[in-house]
């Protein structure tokens, strides 16, 4: 499993990103670098999905596609797919169901906190209508307090029927084996949910494709609980405040505050105590992940039609093709925002 998603994200990078940087986008890292990588080669519904993954392991699964000849190295630590390896890629792709609702870069850590107060809200419903004493499946502090006041003066046998039918709505939508590792991993009054490797051992399958198919069905209902609030207004009310419309880094979200009071990246840099090359970091997070700031500001209209123009004709995206092409007197800077408003527009 974990080579075909190597696979995937060396096809999409083509090339011009290191095995290093599959490994950031896998694990989620926070950087400017990954998020960016993440809109620019359409790999968002990977980002941060296999947290616990080890460079070792990536590695591992690289020396196994280099055996399969199914990549070749193009670079030191870089690869791109042979026609053997873009045939097994298309072939894994038609079974890979779990990436039709897969969004790590959207849902990261939000599926985890929905997950949480969702089997936990589950389990206590349960037990208090069956009248069991039980000791909580989470110890998460938060979504104890959560799941406290939620439940605070309902009747739990009218809410536990009334979630039952929520989630029964949402099951039938699934195919039966999703709906199923679903199912098995919620606690009730009379058994503990499993866990993904017990599932897989159940179904004899990879844990890593239960543990995706789950984080699938998690963004799929948390989609449908945000996007249709009178048919999943027990699942909406668990995801409302949890979902943020725009994802930045609690530095660059900083940076746009001061933007939007018309705060200069000299200025901001100066009131932050900062690089300015830290700043334009953030800028070009901003212009990957907020869909109304404009990019006019720091590059002149003939300066991003050659940018567009050079990265089209290429087909790349290195900043070094890009400048060598476009000359010395458009900046990194300028294009990197510029490919980065670009990808946050193909995304859209």
């Amino acid at each position: 499993m974990l080579s075909y998603l190597l696979l995937y994200c060396l096809h999409r990078f083509n090339g011009e990103r290191s095995l290093a940087a599959v490994y950031h986008l896998l694990t989620g890292k926070k950087s400017a670098q990954t998020l960016q990588d993440s809109k620019w080669f359409q790999l968002e519904r990977v980002f941060g999905i296999y947290k616990t993954l080890s460079l070792g392991e990536l590695e591992q699964a690289a020396m196994q596609l280099l055996q399969n000849q199914w990549i070749v190295s193009v670079d030191e630590r870089s690869y791109v797919l042979t026609e053997a390896g873009k045939e097994a890629l298309h072939e894994w792709l038609l079974s890979a169901t779990f990436f039709t609702h897969l969004n790590g870069l959207l849902y990261d850590t939000v599926d985890r906190l929905f997950w949480y107060r969702l089997s936990l809200t589950v389990q206590t419903l349960s037990n208090l209508v069956h009248r069991h004493q039980f000791i909580p499946i989470h110890r998460h502090e938060a979504t104890f307090a959560w799941v406290r006041t939620y439940l605070m003066a309902k009747n739990p046998h009218a809410l536990a029927q009334a979630l039952h039918d929520e989630l029964h709505t949402i099951c039938s939508s699934l195919s039966e084996e999703e709906a199923t590792i679903f199912t098995l991993r919620l606690t009730s009054f009379e058994r503990i949910g499993w866990t993904n490797e017990q599932i897989a051992a159940c179904l004899q399958t990879d844990p890593l494709y239960v543990q995706l198919t789950f984080q699938h069905v998690l963004h799929y209902m948390m989609k449908r609980a945000e996007r249709e609030p009178k048919q999943f207004p027990i699942l909406h009310n668990v995801i409302k405040d949890l979902v943020k419309s725009v994802s930045l880094t609690l530095s660059a979200q900083k940076t746009y505050e001061w933007l939007i009071k018309g705060k200069t990246i000299a200025e901001i840099a100066r009131i932050r105590h900062l690089k300015p090359n830290t700043i334009e970091d953030h800028v070009v997070e901003i212009a990957a992940n907020v869909r109304d700031f404009s990019i006019a500001p720091f590059v002149a209209e003939e300066a991003r039609r050659k940018i567009i123009e050079a990265a089209t004709r290429l087909k790349t995206r290195q900043l070094k093709k890009i400048r060598d092409a476009v000359g010395e007197e458009i900046s990194y800077f300028e294009i990197r925002l510029v490919l980065a408003k670009a990808g946050e527009s193909s995304a859209s």
